[in-house]
């Protein structure tokens, strides 16, 4: 009984390691075989039953999926491994120049800020809380806020925006909002606009937190992301 389970364990053992050596014979015959690569789609859908490693086999669905891979291979009939190794060379290229190009924006980004900082200083010089007031159909709270604009550059100024974010004493953020200012400045002026209304939301900590906090307990912090001069020139650090 014992000597038949160890024949039937050796015959499976036998059975398994044939199959494995099929699998890898055909793998390897796959990888060696010569391709036009104009019809790379369709030997790649005619040979679904090689089993590849998941990395090489997502590798070779990508350059199938590519519409322009014929006109970048460098040679008109490839075996699949030196397609696998263009595609990785390829791949490490454009990781490359994506990285540059991010690098190069950040670089862009950064410039552009050092520019746009000096340029405005906004402050805020009124907030008032206005409870609701069924008699007068005011039926939500709101908070309102009147800001000052002062250009601080030589050139005048058509329209801004950017972030403002008001902080309490400890320098935790209370309520930030993003501010588009269509009021134009000359260069020095100082202008207010009439107050921006918030409508309070009673669930919203920020609102909560915007409404109870004195001004005089509060700091605005002013980001400018985007300028429009007079002239038609623009400093933004999201439009090229």
């Amino acid at each position: 009984m014992r000597a038949s389970r160890w024949t039937t364990n050796v015959v499976c053992a036998g059975l398994l390691g044939a199959v494995l050596s099929g699998c890898k014979s055909r793998e390897d015959a796959f990888r060696a075989a010569k391709v036009p690569v104009i019809r790379f789609d369709s030997v790649l859908k005619a040979a679904d039953s090689v089993r590849l490693p998941l990395a090489d086999a997502r590798l070779l669905l990508d350059v199938a999926a590519d519409s322009g891979f014929a006109l970048k291979a460098p040679h008109d009939t490839m075996t699949v491994t030196d397609i696998l190794a263009w595609a990785r060379a390829e791949q490490a290229r454009k990781a490359q120049v994506n990285a540059a190009a991010l690098a190069a924006e950040r670089a862009r980004r950064d410039s552009v800020r050092t520019l746009l900082e000096p340029l405005v200083v906004v402050t805020v010089v009124k907030k008032t809380y206005l409870p609701r007031d069924p008699d007068s159909e005011q039926y939500e709270d709101y908070i309102s806020l009147a800001f000052a604009y002062q250009n601080k550059g030589e050139k005048a100024i058509r329209a801004f925006q950017g972030d403002a974010t008001f902080l309490d004493t400890f320098g935790d953020s209370i309520y930030s909002a993003h501010l588009k200012v269509d009021l134009p400045l000359t260069a020095g002026q100082t202008r207010r606009e009439p107050a921006r209304i918030v409508r309070v939301n009673p669930f919203r900590l920020a609102h909560q937190r915007l409404r109870d906090t004195p001004l005089d307990k509060m700091k605005l912090v002013w980001e400018t992301s985007d300028v429009l001069f007079a002239d038609g020139s623009r400093l933004s650090l999201t439009a090229p």
